[in-house]
This record gives structure tokens, C-alpha cells and sequence, in this order.
């Protein structure tokens, strides 16, 4: 080995001992802190320690298979690492005199930003996933054991038809999301370019999710439900179908992301599947599926004000999203260029 070989593995070892502690630390915030020790399940914690593990036993070798050029022999872990010691030490250095030279103040460096940035997007989406995943699984599985229960055909289709492929839906969409959040690697094709940088598209994201979703929750009634019944029964068909309809659509972006997915980061520009159509065919898609099935709550006597309100407060926040999204976006060449041939953002030569 020479010694310009010794001094790159040497690199890329530091790198992977840091990668290892940050990793650590997160296990120990999910299994000790309050919130994540109530919030995760034990299979889920039990799940997060082999991701760990994995991560310890096949991360060198992984990155050894690539070629030279491109491994990283610094991680996100040892950037963000050495910037916040950086950025402690000059801010310390900046704010000890009593007139700071205002011309030379702490500054972060873009890499180190994403770097940051995107720890803070797997810390806390990849566990979120992780649970969602199981309780996906777990509902797929209880609408599985219903199809023998059943001799009408109807009841067959409407209680456990339907719902089943709901979940089935969400369970392959949280799956891949789950990797995306758990592995970042070159021939994944999947490294992170960019994270959101405002703090408005950070909070229209996290508001839909645990645990801010309960404030959120307060204020806007979900009235979406899956298995949700109309007085007519041709009616409910076209309900549970348009749903679906629009469900498909929403997991046929999920598959075109494919190891791209996560929230909040431009790992590269996708332009097949349906984003050869429109730029945000998941978010246009979802909110339908939730106006279809939010129906029967919205016609029932009383509730058509609460309902619709509530639903339409979701609609904006994912309206938001798609917009911070894209404004994040349009940093990227390649994004400008691919709005240039997808004009549309939600409805194909419509809006």
C-alpha cells in the first residue's frame, strides 16, 4: 500500500469512527430520551440497532468497492463534526472582544450546511419511517386475515379489498423511504446536493409529522378514512376507486424517486414516471386521495364546514410544500432545465 493509499484509508477511517459515534448518540437519544422512548416501538429500536450494526460491519467495505474517485473520504458526519467545532471556536473568537470585527464573523461553508442539515433530516425522519413502516405492515396484515371472513362480495371488496391495497400501497412507500433516509452511497445514484435552506419549508414538512402533527391536529380536523361508506353503493365504489386511482399515481412517484427518497433534500432530479408529466404529482395525488375518501364526512349532516375547512388547511399545507420544494429546487441547473419541459406543477395543462 502506498503511502498516499495509507493516508486516504486513514481519512476514510476517521471518517467512519465519526459516522459511527453520531450513529451511536442518535440510539441513545431514541432508547433514553422521553419522547422517542414512548414514541418508537421495540421492534422499531430493535430495528434502528441492526441498521447501526450494519452500517458498522459493511460500511468499509462498501466504500472500498468503489473506485478511488469516488469515495468519500469525508463524511457528512466529519464535515458537520469539524464545522460545529469551527464555528464554536471562531464564534468564541469573535464574541470575546468587546468591539467583534463585524467584517470577519463565524460563517458556515455550504458543504458543511448540507452536511448538518441532512444528519437532521435522517435523525429524525428514519426511526419516523421505520415506525410508520410497521404500522403499515400491521394494517395490511389485519385486512389480509379478513378475506376469508367473507362470503358477500361486497363487503369483501368495500371492508377488506380496498383498505388492504391502501396499505399494501403505504407499506412499499414507507419502505423506500426508509432507505432513502438509511443510505446515502454513489451507485445508489442517491448523494444529497442540497437540503431545504429556509426555515418556512422546514416548517410546512414538520408540521405533518409527529410530534408536531398533534398541534397541527388541533386545529385542523382529519376527516379522510379509508373505509369510509355513501348512502349509495355505486357511490362508494367510485369513492374507493377514485382513491385508489389517485393512491397509484402517489406510489408510482415513490417508485420513480426510488433510492432518492426522502423529504427536504435534492438528492438529483427524477423526470420519469409521472414527473415526466407534472412537478409534484405525490403531494397533487395525496390531497385527492384525501378529498375522495373525506366525502362521506363532508355530506353527513353538520360537518360540512368542519370538514371541508379543516381538509382544505391540509391541502394549503401541502400546497407550501410543493412550493418550498420547488423554490429549493430551482438551485439546481438541472431543475431549471427540467421546468422548462414540465410546465405543469399539479394537473397536466391545467395548472
Amino acid at each position: 500500500m502506498t503511502q498516499q493509499a495509507k493516508r486516504e484509508f486513514g481519512q476514510l477511517f476517521q471518517s467512519y469512527l465519526t459516522n459511527v459515534v453520531l450513529f451511536l448518540f442518535a440510539i441513545f437519544i431514541y432508547r433514553k430520551s422521553f419522547y422517542y422512548a414512548n414514541f418508537l416501538r421495540q421492534d422499531v429500536q430493535d430495528v434502528l440497532l441492526w441498521i447501526v450494526g450494519l452500517y458498522i460491519v459493511l460500511a468499509i467495505p462498501f466504500e472500498m468497492m468503489l473506485p478511488p474517485e469516488k469515495r468519500r473520504l469525508e463524511g457528512k458526519g466529519l464535515i458537520a463534526l469539524r464545522a460545529v467545532l469551527r464555528f464554536l471556536r471562531d464564534g468564541w473568537r469573535f464574541l470575546r472582544h468587546a468591539l467583534p470585527d463585524t467584517s470577519n464573523p463565524p460563517v458556515l461553508k455550504k458543504e458543511e450546511k448540507v452536511a448538518m442539515l441532512f444528519l437532521l433530516v435522517k435523525f429524525y425522519f428514519l426511526p419516523m419511517m421505520v415506525q410508520f413502516l410497521f404500522g403499515n405492515w400491521e394494517s395490511m396484515m389485519f385486512y389480509w386475515h379478513l378475506f376469508g371472513k367473507t362470503t358477500d362480495i361486497h363487503d369483501f371488496m368495500l371492508r377488506a379489498m380496498f383498505p388492504y391495497a391502501t396499505s399494501l400501497f403505504f407499506v412499499v412507500d414507507t419502505a423506500y423511504f426508509v432507505f432513502g433516509y438509511a443510505v446515502e452511497y454513489p451507485l445508489a445514484r442517491n448523494q444529497v446536493r442540497s437540503v431545504e435552506p429556509t426555515l418556512f419549508g422546514w416548517l410546512v414538512t414538520l408540521i405533518c409529522y409527529p410530534p408536531f402533527y398533534e398541534v397541527t391536529g388541533k386545529y385542523l380536523f382529519w376527516s379522510s378514512n379509508n373505509e369510509s361508506y355513501l348512502p349509495v353503493l355505486a357511490a362508494t365504489y367510485a369513492m374507493r376507486i377514485a382513491a385508489l386511482v389517485f393512491l397509484s399515481i402517489y406510489l408510482w412517484a415513490t417508485l420513480a424517486l426510488g433510492t432518492k427518497c426522502s423529504n427536504l433534500t435534492n438528492r438529483g432530479i427524477v423526470t420519469s414516471g409521472p414527473y415526466a408529466y407534472v412537478r409534484h404529482p405525490a403531494y397533487i395525488c395525496k390531497t385527492l386521495g384525501w378529498w375522495a375518501t373525506a366525502i362521506p364526512y363532508i355530506v353527513s349532516t353538520g360537518n360540512f364546514l368542519l370538514a371541508t375547512l379543516s381538509l382544505g388547511g391540509w391541502t394549503v399545507i401541502y400546497f407550501f410544500r410543493a412550493i418550498t420544494e420547488e423554490r429549493h429546487l430551482l438551485q439546481d441547473p438541472d431543475y431549471q432545465e427540467y421546468c422548462k419541459v414540465v410546465r405543469w406543477r399539479f394537473i397536466p395543462f391545467i395548472l
